[in-house]
């Protein structure tokens, strides 16, 4: 071998074995007791993140009528005619497309009760996933 081959074949043994040093991982950051304490405070019970953040919006507008668990039962139900409909046994319920649009059109938009409200200008499309992803959870185990 001549001088440049030689070093070119170093060179390269070099490298190559330098690289995979290069390409380690590093060790996890630290936990953060803070962060791990929000996040355990967003989940709520078996529900996905998305499914929690769902569930408290879906306090804050709508278990007046639904009831905190979707029941059909909230303390201004018993005014409405027709009364809101049981979520967890709704096969409704399990239709994303028609959640979205009660959710956003209002119920009206299905041909139900004008009373429920249409929260499409209220609410972000965001949230209005998360009520859908938390609507969905509701019937889980009920089909």
């Amino acid at each position: 071998m001549t001088g440049l081959t030689v070093r070119s074949t170093a060179a390269i043994l070099i490298f190559s074995a330098a690289l995979p040093a290069g390409c380690r991982r590093t060790a996890p950051p630290p936990a953060d007791a803070l962060l791990d304490t929000i996040r355990a405070d967003e989940r709520v019970g078996n529900l996905s993140y998305s499914e929690g953040q769902g569930k408290h919006l879906f306090v804050q507008y709508c278990a007046t009528c639904h009831g905190e668990e979707g029941h059909g039962d909230g303390q201004n139900a018993s005014n409405l005619n027709p009364p809101p409909p049981d979520i967890p046994t709704s096969k409704n319920a399990r239709d994303a497309a028609y959640l979205r649009r009660v959710i956003t059109q209002g119920s009206a938009a299905t041909g139900r009760s004008p009373l429920s409200p249409p929260w499409g200008r209220s609410l972000s499309a965001q949230q209005i996933d998360y009520l859908v992803a938390y609507c969905e959870a509701l019937t889980r185990g009920k089909r």
